[in-house]
């Protein structure tokens, strides 16, 4: 076999393939506001958790309460959303008018589901489950 010889480097110049950014930014969708009759809910339900440790915080500029530096429970719009646990989620999603909560249109968010004011009453069995799963 006959000895290999050194490749030549390259002259030409150098290109950068683009990337995101240099495309201009998206800009944030605008989140729902909460009701009153949704914000006087959370703000009960808040409280409730707050005794117990949780802490009132924001997410997309929405309230939302957090246990142990995770978001469990949330508003958005007249509803409110929740993290379950996987057999929690399923229950709760068989529920008419709950669904997969999508933040940004197209982009649920694993393990959340979003549950109107039509089913507040259901709310506080909710959160006490999506602060049990994030504790």
């Amino acid at each position: 076999m006959p000895p290999r010889t050194p490749r030549k480097a390259s002259t030409a110049p150098k290109t950068r393939a683009k990337t995101s950014a240099t495309k201009a930014p998206a800009t944030a969708p605008k989140m729902p506001e909460a009701g009153p009759e949704t914000a006087r809910r959370f703000d009960e339900l808040a409280e409730a958790f707050v005794a117990r440790g949780a802490k009132r915080s924001q997410m997309f500029g929405m309230p939302v309460l957090k246990a142990g530096g995770k978001v469990f429970a949330g508003t958005f719009g007249d509803a409110m959303n929740f993290k379950l646990a996987p057999d929690d989620l399923e229950e709760a999603r068989k529920q008419t008018g709950v669904e997969p909560f999508e933040p940004v249109k197209g982009r649920a968010m694993k393990e959340w589901v979003l549950v109107p004011l039509t089913h507040a009453k259901r709310w506080a069995d909710l959160a006490e489950r999506a602060f049990s799963y994030v504790s």
